[in-house]
């Protein structure tokens, strides 16, 4: 018996590093091909550049080496795949956003000499960089799937592509979660979170995406199209848990970088008296619990005193001194902005956040309709607010 635990232990180590190597290798292979497509942009427009006053003279070199390329190497180098090819080039040599916040943080390279051994690296999470024979880098640092860039580049916004870029390259995203995140505006909804200050969200990657702040991973709505839910609330509370913790892992990467489950329904205890957080999460970067309570409706002074103790049961009794304070989250279809803003403290001090929720993925253009129609419905309570203040300052008087 232990010599058969034995065999199975050096089974499943052998095995782990074969899918290791193969990783590795097919790592390698993407960058590789990557790499070599940018050069290839780089000399189909300096060999254009040289016959530029040609009319359609750079549409002739793409057909004629797609036609060389596709008889020598058979399909892949149509002439669709060379204007892509020409495109990224033209693209990523020429984006200043991306150049800017590279130099700020750069990696460590693999240099590729001329039939020289390089220093090796661990290419599924480093950052890589061909080089020449004399040593002078031969292009921008990419990390992605030759996919994942054609697909990056159908963002105009230089800002926004870099932001998709940096999320896909640490969180480690496929080209099925790349677009999926794009379709579901993620960029969009973490400006409208910071207030729509697009500085913010720079700011945030200029850090390498290492959050500082709640701010820093909350969106605004959270969209839970994966919970299968129809777009009318008539569900339940718990029949919303139920779906998010039977899709726990998209749930997670809708909350966003460093979270880990901490449990559902956790029981505070206060003497004789229970309460139940709905789900508790704990994010290591921020280093602080998230305590998540789910609302169908609007949130009331009830929500935030009740999140207001689960909040601070947590930071009395469960976290570490070295820990920071703990977050509170309600979950909510209606975030009734006046009503929080009036409640809870100053935003740089605030431990409490209200987030809405959406069954569906809004369009860009009903996404941006909700951003207007929260705006003018926030303003106008602000104004009822104050005027029902001012008219309770003169009565005083």
């Amino acid at each position: 018996m232990k010599n058969a635990v034995r065999k199975a232990s050096l089974s499943e180590r052998v095995i782990a590093l074969i899918e290791s190597a193969r990783q590795k290798v097919a790592s390698a292979a993407n960058l590789a091909q990557v790499y070599t497509n940018y050069e290839i942009g780089r000399q189909i427009v300096e060999e254009e550049q040289g016959g530029k006053r040609r009319a359609g003279y750079g549409e002739k070199i793409i057909e004629e080496l797609s036609a060389r390329l596709t008889a020598r190497y058979g399909k892949g180098w149509g002439a669709r795949s060379l204007r892509n090819i020409r495109k990224f080039y033209v693209e990523y040599s020429t984006d200043e956003i991306r150049k800017e916040l590279i130099a700020e943080s750069e990696k460590p390279v693999l240099d590729i000499s001329d039939g020289k051994k390089g220093k090796e690296k661990d290419l599924a999470t480093t950052s890589c960089q061909i080089r020449t024979p004399t040593g002078l880098p031969l292009s921008p640092n990419f990390v992605l799937s030759w996919t994942h860039y054609l697909i990056l580049m159908r963002i105009d916004d230089l800002q926004e592509r870099y932001f998709y870029e940096m999320e896909a390259e640490g969180n480690g995203w496929s080209t099925t979660d790349l677009q999926c995140q794009m379709r579901k505006q993620l960029y969009q909804r973490l400006a409208v979170a910071k207030g729509k200050d697009k500085q913010k969200l720079l700011a945030y990657l200029r850090r390498n995406r290492k959050p500082v702040s709640a701010d820093d991973v909350l969106k605004d709505p959270f969209v839970l199209d994966f919970l299968g839910l129809p777009e009318r609330p008539d569900y339940s509370e718990s029949e919303l848990e139920k779906r998010i913790i039977d899709h726990i892992q998209e749930f997670m990467l809708e909350l966003g970088n460093g979270f880990f489950f901490g449990g559902r329904q956790v029981r505070l205890s206060f003497g004789d008296k229970h309460f139940y957080a709905d789900l508790v999460f704990y994010n290591r970067l921020l280093r602080c619990f998230f305590v998540i309570d789910l609302k169908i409706g609007a949130v009331s002074h009830k929500d935030l005193g009740q999140m207001q103790t689960y909040v601070h049961y947590y930071d009395r009794m469960v976290k570490q001194p070295d820990e920071n304070p703990t977050i509170g989250i309600l979950l909510c279809s209606d975030d009734n902005k006046a009503l929080v803003e009036m409640t809870l403290p100053e935003a740089e001090q605030r431990q409490i956040f209200a987030r809405r929720y959406s069954a569906i993925i809004p369009s860009k253009d009903k996404l941006a309709s909700i951003i207007r129609e929260e705006q003018a419905k926030y303003e106008k309570e602000q104004k009822l607010l104050a005027l029902a203040a001012a008219k309770s300052k003169g009565r005083a008087k």
